[in-house]
């Protein structure tokens, strides 16, 4: 079977991006552009021409509206794959997946049906100042840890094998099914305990990545839609800043040598 090639995969993606607006303005939910996709925005007007993902930032209050509202409104072939209602799934963020495609990786520990896919990320308070946003995302990162554990499906030998399942009978005993759920209200219980309403800065505390990235909440306000793949896509009000924080000098291109995709896998028609 063939697999679909960059252009294709990234054709599926703007439609994910077209029906994950459409939804988000019938509903007065916000989002934006994030990360790569982001960038590519600000500095193509379209996918960086190498990227195979796209992603979104949501507040949290939209994204939870956002899931809730997808988990009983959206037609097949799309739906919501998160860790509360897939199996073997680690992340603590959701993914609005085209459940036509199968998607295949080499990772022991992507071994669900992620199909294609946008990465959506919720935007949470991220504490008043960088020791706090710090020691939130080092407990946040831990839960998380402890998820991933019981969920990824890691490479096996007998000793693996023994310790995993071991594990995994101990979580179960103790959580039942219940144990998705538990992690990401522990986390939100961190969170909460962490920050205040009215916090001028926000991040990804939920599923930290490089950081922590502390994001002024002005510069994300209502957004605005600029033109992104032909079509035209929110974004935050300033991203210049945003995109300082996490590329420095965003405008220069990378190597020629780094301008390759960034994830390990496959998409094939089902």
């Amino acid at each position: 079977m063939r697999k679909l090639t960059l252009n294709e995969i990234q054709a599926v993606e703007l439609e994910n991006l077209k029906i994950i607006d459409r939804i988000c303005q019938e509903q007065g939910l916000t989002y934006y552009l994030a990360y790569g996709t982001l960038l590519g925005a600000v500095r193509h007007q379209d996918f960086i021409p190498w990227d195979d993902d796209t992603d979104i930032w949501m507040p949290r209050r939209d994204y939870e509206a956002f899931i809730a509202y997808c988990e009983h409104a959206l037609p097949a072939p799309y739906r919501i794959v998160n860790r509360e209602n897939t199996p073997g799934y680690p992340y603590g963020l959701a993914r609005f997946s085209n459940q036509d495609y199968e998607f295949v990786s080499t990772k022991p520990s992507e071994q669900f049906p992620a199909g294609v896919f946008t990465d959506i990320y919720p935007l949470d308070e991220n504490g008043s100042s960088y020791p706090v946003a710090r020691q939130l995302y080092h407990r946040c990162k831990l839960v998380n840890m402890a998820y991933y554990a019981y969920a990824a499906n890691w490479p096996q030998n007998c000793l693996t094998r023994s310790v995993h399942r071991l594990y995994q009978g101990l979580v179960d005993w103790v959580w039942g099914e219940n144990f998705a759920q538990a992690v990401d209200e522990k986390i939100q219980r961190i969170i909460l305990a962490k920050t205040k309403d009215g916090a001028q800065k926000v991040g990804v505390p939920a599923w930290p990545d490089a950081g922590p990235h502390m994001l002024d909440k002005k510069c994300f306000g209502e957004g605005k839609y600029v033109p992104f793949a032909g079509s035209f896509f929110r974004i935050p009000v300033k991203p210049e800043p945003i995109l300082q924080e996490y590329y420095g000098n965003y405008q220069e291109l990378p190597p020629a040598t780094d301008r390759q995709p960034h994830h390990d896998y496959k998409i094939y028609p089902q």
